[in-house]
């Protein structure tokens, strides 16, 4: 089974290629297909941002540098979108465009950290049997696609963690990967590096249902 996932967010040259750089590295990710996409391209076919490459052949492997380098920025494609089994994207913003741009998919769309949020209880076979009473094509649905369904059924349901300030008394939502390509070298590199980190922590939550999904088959 083929678990289709696409990152989302502005440009499609800092956050989002690093997203799927640092996934396609991980050996759990064996099987996926995984691809990135911005909502404000403008003129596609940029490459990638180098702090952005750097922190991801960081965490990469050997083929890492080679698909940095051969990034160019693509527009999200609504097709695309509809086909995907998981949509996860940098901020609130970016999650809006995908779900205007392609509305079937928004219950499949989250940002990443939100994703990570709602997956950090494991996934409890009742929660399907609750979902199955209100969407009878909820029992077909397999693989990335029902991880999504469950962490779509948990919104509004999970307490969400708290607003953060920042420096100057802003308020951050702990939703969103602020894009910090314009701010200083430091606070760039930092939030691409904690960034590439939360990439890992999804794949962690998202690959055990997915074994156990396999192992209860």
């Amino acid at each position: 089974m083929t678990h289709r996932l696409i990152f989302v967010c502005e440009a499609n040259i800092c956050r989002s290629p690093l997203m799927e750089l640092v996934l396609r590295a991980q050996g759990d990710a064996a099987g996926w297909q995984i691809s990135s996409a911005g909502t404000r391209v403008g003129t596609a076919g940029n490459r990638m941002c180098v702090t952005s490459a750097e922190i991801a052949e960081a965490a990469g492997d050997a083929e890492t540098p080679i698909l940095a380098a051969g990034h160019r920025s693509e527009a999200i494609d609504a097709a695309e979108l509809r086909a995907a089994d998981l949509i996860l994207t940098a901020s609130r913003a970016e999650r809006s465009a995908v779900a205007a741009a392609a509305p079937e998919a928004r219950s499949r769309a989250f940002t990443l950290r939100e994703a990570i949020h709602l997956g950090a209880e494991p996934v409890d076979a009742r929660e399907f049997e609750i979902i199955a009473e209100f969407d009878a094509d909820a029992a077909s649905t397999t693989g990335l696609a029902r991880y999504a369904e469950a962490l779509h059924a948990r919104r509004g349901f999970t307490a969400p963690p708290k607003t953060s300030r920042t420096l100057f008394g802003r308020r951050r939502n702990p939703f969103d990967i602020a894009d910090a390509h314009h701010d200083s070298t430091r606070e760039h590199r930092a939030m691409l590096t904690s960034t590439s980190a939360e990439v890992v922590q999804f794949l962690r939550q998202a690959a055990a249902f997915l074994d156990s999904a396999a192992g209860s088959r």
